[in-house]
């Protein structure tokens, strides 16, 4: 069926959005999957436990693994998504909503100093969505709606990293034709509303064709 994906910095609504479109599928009649990135698999779960979460095995306050260790076990946990969720529920004709997908390592792993090139290569074997919907946020904004989180993950903390990973997303919508912009400043409904009209209009109206491609 249809595989979407929304990105973008911290705090941008993701979440929230991802959820709200799944109901407007299901309200439809569409059998919906809402996952996320990092998964809930073993390999999400060290993501968890050695990059996001921190703690004495944390990279925030413990040992630090290279940053090319870290884009291995992202790819590593999205071969898994990718093979044992993702591509099982489009078969099956269903809809499948992501909160995060690969772009969300070539952006943030990009503004680490990785080689771009090397990062797309590194994941293409993944399946490309039929939409991503990039949700744009100033970083002042950002910062200003994580602290006020009770956790902030070490991207949280680092305003001049956001500021980096919002520039790569801008730069890789131009590179991936599926990107779609919508201004996340904007109130929780009326990007409800957006995202609505860009799915109706780039896939219920003109009907996605059920091929996959994968990144490249």
């Amino acid at each position: 069926m249809f595989f979407i994906v929304l990105e973008g910095i911290d705090g941008a609504g993701k979440s929230t959005q991802a959820k709200l479109l799944a109901k407007w599928f299901n309200k439809r009649g569409y059998e919906v999957v809402l996952t996320k990135e990092p998964t809930d698999t073993a390999f999400g779960k060290l993501i968890r436990k050695l990059v996001l979460t921190g703690g004495k095995e944390g990279i925030i306050d413990g040992a630090r693994i290279s940053h090319e260790a870290e884009a291995l076990l992202f790819a590593a946990d999205r071969a898994e998504h990718v093979k044992k969720l993702i591509k099982p529920s489009l078969e099956a004709g269903k809809v499948v909503i992501s909160d995060r997908y690969f772009y969300s390592s070539l952006a943030y792993q990009w503004a680490r100093g990785l080689d771009l090139d090397w990062l797309i290569d590194l994941n293409r074997f993944a399946i490309r969505p039929h939409l991503t919907i990039l949700l744009d946020l100033p970083v002042k904004e950002s910062m200003k709606r994580i602290n006020g989180r009770s956790i902030k993950t070490e991207f949280d903390k680092i305003a001049e990293l956001q500021r980096k990973v919002r520039e790569n997303y801008l730069t890789l919508a131009k590179r991936f034709e599926e990107v779609r912009i919508i201004n996340a400043l904007a109130s929780v409904e009326d990007i409800h509303r957006d995202i609505v009209s860009l799915v109706e209009h780039e896939l219920l109206n003109k009907g996605a064709m059920m091929s996959v491609s994968h990144a490249d």
